[in-house]
């Protein structure tokens, strides 16, 4: 009867499958690039930002760009959790719409500023109002299975890249357009601010998002179990407190309340081990309590947030590296330069996710597919300061090229194995909260590493008459780090190789209004908890 009151769904909540569409799967990813677009859109941008409107000091360009580079993870690390609750609350899809549509809201504050301090507000706001990263992989975590799991987050993995390598092209690209398009944007808002079209761009790709998530995306089935469970023991609770107040009012009318009273109250039966059979099953059916980190979960969080750290500071090496003259120490790249550079990477990593990560990821393992991955990137991100020690141009794009390439892959596989790694630690009844507190010690590393990595840049500048090689210096910092998390990746147990909710396929019978579907989730849980 309970069900038959409910609206019924318009999208029947999605189960566990060992394969996914891949429409389905591109659907997730228009969802989650909210978070890699906005964040790398703004990289390009900033040197130019900084140096040209604002005025400082080219040695000193590195500095200012880590610290507006640092304001979006400091919003995303003052949100994340909220945006978990939200979603553990109220579901998995409503929470990633709604960040779509704060996002797309977001952009404009960068997208409108002419100064360092407006730059960063924005950046700021747009990190506060992101919250999809961590709901995505949490949702792909409840509706995956060992088998499909790698397969799924590959995919994720491989848009989020996608759109760190297009969003610097678009920003390198379409910044100041009055400049390199005078018929078209002359007079126009984009002349008074000249880093609004990108921002356009960037909020035009999360409303068809949001747009998409709303028709086509269902709840999942995890999410609407646990949600119903919850509605019936609320529901027992009303009634069982119903019917005692209806029986206490009985004997209070038939002058037996007080006797009955005097028999309850001795607690000698508690004392002696005589407990009712109807409050053992009450006790039997109350919900076990959520542990919402384990030692795994923290090591496997720790990880990514020491790898979210050392990314972050590479990506925001880079465009500042590239864009620095030559007699510098740099490359003296110009943006479209960059853009293509980023790119290419970009390109690079579709072809490998396509083709290897999955591979790799079966052959090892998430564990030891992110201790491959880490171990990658460190030996790697030594090499692009050489580039400006090249004797041409086409060494020096060599160099440049296949530094940015290989670095993209390693990223990839350490990005996706580690986020199986913390989704298979712990529970789907506390994984957006776990997801978002992994979110929001990411976000503090990233706010950390772009200020003392361009501190370190902007230092090593200023060392150029006194040190050789000095521009080596904040990327052998990096590698450092590196291989400090490949060294604590050691701690990571094999076992987290698979999820702790891998349950058989549960297919079409979920519906939105149908208790049957619902039973049949429960009996497939219920009997492998039996197994265990």
């Amino acid at each position: 009867r309970r069900a038959a009151a409910r609206a019924p769904s318009r999208l029947t909540p999605l189960a566990r499958t060992d394969a996914h569409s891949a429409w389905f799967l591109a659907l997730l990813v228009s969802l989650n690039v909210v978070d890699a677009f906005h964040l790398n859109v703004v990289w390009p941008m900033l040197p130019f930002l900084v140096a040209r409107d604002v005025g400082v000091k080219a040695r000193d360009v590195g500095f200012y760009v880590g610290v507006c580079g640092a304001a979006a993870p400091l919003g995303a690390m003052c949100g994340a959790y909220a945006w978990g609750r939200v979603s553990d609350a109220h579901g998995r899809r409503p929470a990633l719409i709604a960040g779509c549509v704060a996002s797309t809201i977001s952009v404009y504050a960068f997208g409108t500023a002419t100064t360092t301090t407006r730059a960063a507000l924005g950046r700021f706001l747009s990190g506060l109002a992101n919250g999809n990263a961590a709901i995505v992989k949490t949702y792909v975590g409840e509706i995956t299975t060992k088998v499909s799991a790698g397969r799924a987050f590959g995919v994720l993995a491989l848009g989020y890249g996608l759109a760190s390598a297009a969003a610097p092209g678009v920003g390198g690209y379409l910044q100041r357009p009055a400049e390199r398009w005078p018929r078209a944007f002359a007079g126009t808002v984009f002349e008074t601010y000249p880093y609004l079209l990108p921002m356009v761009v960037a909020s035009t790709l999360t409303f068809v998002g949001a747009v998409l998530g709303w028709v086509f995306l269902p709840e999942t089935a995890s999410f609407t179990l646990r949600r119903r469970q919850e509605e019936r023991r609320r529901q027992r609770g009303a009634d069982a407190s119903r019917g005692e107040a209806k029986r206490l009012v009985k004997l209070a009318s038939a002058g037996e309340l007080q006797t009955f009273a005097d028999d309850h109250d001795d607690d000698d039966e508690v004392a002696d081990g005589v407990v009712d059979v109807e409050d053992t099953r009450t006790l039997q059916k109350t919900p076990t309590e959520e542990v919402l980190f384990t030692p795994e979960t923290t090591i496997a969080v720790a990880c990514y947030a020491l790898l979210a750290a050392i990314a972050i500071g590479y990506d925001e090496l880079i465009p500042v590296y590239l864009k620095t003259d030559r007699d510098m120490g740099g490359c003296g790249f110009s943006p479209s330069d960059i853009g293509l550079l980023l790119i290419a990477g970009g390109v690079t990593l579709l072809i490998f996710q396509l083709t290897l990560y999955t591979r790799i990821c079966d052959a090892l393992g998430a564990v030891r597919a992110f201790r491959f991955g880490v171990s990658l990137f460190a030996g790697i991100s030594i090499l692009a300061p050489f580039a400006s020690l090249a004797p041409n141009n086409t060494m020096l794009w060599i160099i440049a090229l296949t530094s940015q390439c290989v670095k993209i892959c390693a990223l990839g596989i350490g990005f996706v194995s580690i986020t199986i790694v913390v989704n298979n630690s712990c529970e789907d009844a506390v994984k957006a909260r776990v997801n978002a507190i992994s979110g929001s010690t990411s976000a503090f590393a990233r706010v950390v590493s772009p200020v003392v990595c361009g501190w370190m840049f902007s230092m090593s500048m200023r060392l150029q008459d006194v040190v050789p090689f000095h521009q080596v210096a904040p990327f052998v910092f990096i590698s450092v780090v590196a291989l400090g998390l490949r060294v604590a990746s050691e701690r990571l147990p094999l076992s987290l190789d698979a999820s702790k909710n891998d349950t058989k396929t549960i297919n079409d019978d979920v519906g939105g209004d149908d208790d049957d579907g619902i039973e049949l989730i429960e009996t497939s849980l219920n009997s492998r908890s039996d197994d265990a």
